[in-house]
């Protein structure tokens, strides 16, 4: 007894230290069954049947793209009012109704288009001759001014001009020549045969109608007014004319096909 009573504290050390250590041994023992457990398990998911991955739907993405890379144009113009408020004015009848100037392209028609020629045509020789006379007869339906349309004659000797021409030879007997040469000052050779005229279109006319009122005969540069607004023609086509309004915007009116 006096044994134990002088070294129990070193028993039960020695107790506790063989308890540490078995249950140290047993802990490396369970982990070790355990790994191995976890190993197999790894390896069974491994060696089974793969699930193959689905591929993302990207459809509605591509779609944004694309709209981004073509935006819907911003229409300012058009049928609608949203910035083109509609403007009313009352008529002859004294009703409202829409301005025909807010649409002068739609209210505005051309009822027909005349071309409008330079006509040449070689008359012959006249005079006694030393030098010979040729004669000719032009009209000058383009021009501006009215008093410069009437057909008229005007005689050249070979190698001479007018303010339109120049009679650069003359075919044949010079006192029966039934054919010259002439070249338009703009550059053009024309060969003209006794009787035949030369006829080139130079620009057109346009005969217009607004609602019931008719414009006759208008050309480039005149002007026709409109409920009270000036508009200036700047030009005619075969097809069509342009119309400049007061602040400078321009109008193209199209013949009804």
């Amino acid at each position: 007894m006096e044994f134990l009573k002088k070294h129990y504290e070193k028993i039960v050390l020695s107790a506790v230290l063989l308890v540490v250590a078995g249950v140290a041994f047993w802990l490396t023992q369970a982990v070790s069954e355990v790994q191995t457990s976890l190993d197999e398990q790894l390896k069974a998911r491994v060696r089974g049947a793969r699930k193959q991955l689905q591929p993302v739907d990207l459809t509605n993405s591509v779609a944004a793209v694309q709209q981004l890379e073509k935006p819907s144009a911003l229409e300012l113009s058009g049928g609608h009012s949203v910035f083109n408020p509609s403007r009313w004015i009352r008529g002859s009848d004294g009703a409202p109704k829409l301005d025909p100037r807010q649409d002068l392209a739609a209210s505005l028609k051309i009822v027909q288009t005349k071309p409008l020629n330079l006509r040449i045509v070689y008359v012959g020789p006249t005079g006694v001759g030393d030098p010979y006379r040729y004669e000719f007869n032009i009209e000058q339906q383009h021009s501006k001014k009215a008093s410069d349309r009437r057909p008229v004659t005007m005689s050249l000797t070979e190698g001479t001009k007018n303010n339109l021409f120049r009679l650069q030879e003359v075919r044949g007997q010079k006192d029966s020549a039934g054919e010259v040469v002439i070249q338009l000052l703009g550059g053009e050779t024309i060969t003209l045969v006794k009787g035949k005229p030369y006829e080139k279109v130079m620009g057109y006319s346009a005969d217009l109608r607004f609602e019931n009122r008719d414009f006759a005969g208008k050309r480039s540069d005149e002007t026709l007014t409109i409920t009270g607004t000036t508009y200036k023609i700047v030009a005619i086509g075969k097809d069509e004319l342009v119309v400049s309004a007061p602040n400078g915007t321009r109008t193209t009116i199209k013949a009804a096909q």
